[in-house]
């Protein structure tokens, strides 16, 4: 049997578990990711000595296989539990009442167990894809891509993936029912500690969602004191265009006036724009797949907005697609066929890993919250 190549577009959970679920059989898995790290949401930035971790804030393991990844990324040294005193308004907890996770040294670091055998090309953004005679090419920076391809998966933020995927199967237009909220987030880096009450906190109004110390969590470094500030979904949409260095600083004075505090100038300050941060309406699918093109698309926003969601999306589009080139999935789970996509119909699998009812999904929202405020933070 002649060697069955797989690309997988973006390097994020979704894209690292869809790749890592691919390389276990006999494909040969190439992942293209135009950051120069892994992680995507599972973000980390170095600057001047400091450190944050400005994307998604915390991991929790509901279902069987997350959790055994998790085992996996812990005993790897890459995870760890982070056990933050917590604030959300006026009430404060001792600690989470979930196991919560963070990456070690930051949270880009949970990816790491995924890349072991698939090529990485990193800062490689891939720009537009072309389906020639059953196979697939990719034009990335450097021009067109030398290796084609026998399935895709793209693994970016809906809007992104229908641009690559639209023209070549009506199934992807269900990807426009995606919704996403934008969400900024600023970094404060101080000398000295804050005189706050927690170490994690919650707004459920106002123009802040969340707030970390970046020296409360598990082997970071310290000093400079860093903290993590991101704005609501209602306060960064109103901002989206705002210049970043306006951003930092009008929430570094929300962040004072949150903490009734006049607080130190931080000796660096900044700010990140994550266009497509929170899942406001998913797919409703673990994942989305064409057979006829042997392509498919894959994230948290199929299922809900949290890290785990996008774990079991990847493995849910690798199993599909191993189905359509004829390779043996290491698992059965794969995706249903949307009406209109024009392969053959799958029955509908039942979405297990909705968010549950409680305010403490970990999340791509990068905060506590992705479900109504049961009033507790578990």
């Amino acid at each position: 049997m002649a060697e069955v190549r797989i690309a997988v577009v973006g390097a994020g959970v979704a894209g690292m578990s869809c790749a890592a679920e691919l390389a276990r059989t006999d494909a040969r898995v190439s992942v293209f990711e135009r950051s120069r790290g892994l992680g995507g949401r599972l973000a980390t930035r170095r600057e001047r000595g400091a450190t944050f971790d400005h994307g998604a804030q915390f991991v929790t393991a509901r279902s069987r296989p997350f959790s055994r990844y998790m085992d996996v990324a812990a005993r790897a040294g890459v995870a760890a539990r982070w056990r933050p005193r917590l604030s959300e308004d006026t009430r404060i907890w001792d600690a989470p009442i979930e196991d919560w996770y963070v990456g070690v040294p930051g949270m880009s670091a949970l990816v790491r167990p995924l890349g072991r055998h698939v090529q990485i090309h990193s800062g490689t953004s891939v720009h537009e894809l072309f389906s020639r005679e059953g196979s697939w090419e990719l034009l990335t920076d450097a021009g067109r891509h030398k290796q084609l391809f026998d399935a895709i998966a793209v693994a970016i933020p809906a809007p992104q993936a229908l641009t690559l995927l639209a023209p070549y199967s009506r199934a992807f237009r269900h990807l426009t029912d995606v919704v996403f909220a934008p969400c900024w987030a600023a970094m404060f880096a101080f000398v000295d500690p804050l005189p706050v009450p927690a170490e994690a906190m919650r707004w459920t109004s106002g123009p802040l969602a969340w707030a970390a110390s970046h020296a409360s969590r598990p082997e970071r470094a310290s000093p400079p004191h860093s903290w993590v500030v991101h704005a609501s979904a209602e306060w960064s949409r109103a901002h989206l265009e705002l210049d970043a260095r306006d951003a930092a600083q009008s929430l570094y004075e929300a962040f004072a006036a949150a903490l009734d505090l006049t607080l130190p100038v931080p000796q660096l300050q900044l700010a990140h724009r994550w266009r497509y941060a929170q899942v406001e309406q998913a797919l409703g699918l673990p994942c989305l797949v064409d057979q006829e093109s042997a392509a498919g698309a894959c994230g948290d926003w199929c299922i809900a907005p949290r890290v785990e969601a996008a774990f079991e999306s990847g493995r849910a589009l690798a199993h599909s697609l191993l189905s359509v080139v004829g390779l043996q999935a290491p698992l059965a789970r794969r995706c249903p066929q949307p009406p209109g996509s024009g392969g053959r119909s799958r029955p509908l699998l039942r979405n297990s890993f909705a968010p549950k009812p409680s305010c403490a999904a970990d999340s791509y929202r990068p905060h506590i919250a992705s479900a109504p405020s049961s009033g507790r933070i578990s």
